[in-house]
């Protein structure tokens, strides 16, 4: 990958954006990209946390695993978002396993080689900060949604949200492709894949959506959106 083109993508990225040119030459000269295949792990739980990633191309899932096996999805990161950065700069490690959804391109920052930057670039500090915060806003929304919504209400608010990740603006008709399998979702939204089947027949039944194994269609985001925000029970 070139220069220019590395350049042009980082700047996608939240925590790099309205850098100067400068400061994207800074960046650049310590940026590592790497290649992963589907399946591959990027890194495990308890690994140090030498660094973070900023994902180019393709799909990754950040999740942890039960003392009974189970695996409970925390995130899926898409092309132009970061993450690990919280344990990188703690100093610590790697809270989470991170595995490749798809064959997926990253840019790799050391943290101490990162650190340096920021010292010297004020935007970039305010960048760091601003993506933190939104990082922190999703992760607390996800346990509000674990503890006080029931499953209509998360995977409603779940649809929704990755009809929005799709296209921009939700309307009736909407069509877009679940980001994992049945499976994982259930796993993500805190509840087991029996459950998650009889709510998706509910919807469907209710004419909310429709479901053609992977592909869904909105088809009342209005009464999505009530479900969602827990004023009408399936």
């Amino acid at each position: 990958m070139g220069k220019e083109q590395l350049s042009e993508q980082l700047q996608q990225a939240d925590l790099f954006s309205r850098l100067e040119a400068d400061d994207l030459a800074s960046l650049l000269a310590i940026a590592r990209t790497r290649q992963v295949s589907t399946g591959e792990i990027l890194f495990s739980a308890g690994d140090p946390a030498s660094g973070f990633y900023v994902l180019l191309e393709g799909k990754i899932k950040l999740y942890k695993v039960s003392a009974d096996g189970k695996e409970y999805i925390l995130r899926v990161v898409h092309g132009g978002q970061t993450f690990a950065e919280a344990a990188a700069f703690s100093g610590l490690s790697y809270p989470v396993f991170a595995e490749a959804m798809s064959p997926s391109s990253l840019a790799y920052f050391g943290a101490d080689e990162f650190r340096n930057l920021i010292q010297d670039s004020p935007q970039l500090a305010l960048n760091m900060i601003a993506t933190m915060a939104a990082l922190l806003q999703s992760l607390n929304q996800k346990i509000e949604d674990l503890s006080l919504r029931e499953v209509a209400a998360r995977l409603s608010r779940h649809l929704l949200s990755q009809a929005r990740e799709h296209g921009g603006d939700v309307s009736d008709g909407v069509i877009f492709k679940l980001e994992t399998t049945k499976s994982a979702l259930a796993a993500r939204l805190g509840t087991i894949s029996e459950t998650l089947s009889r709510t998706f027949k509910k919807l469907q039944q209710q004419g909310m959506v429709a479901v053609n194994r992977d592909q869904v269609t909105l088809l009342d985001c209005r009464q999505l959106q009530q479900v969602a925000d827990g004023d009408l029970k399936l």
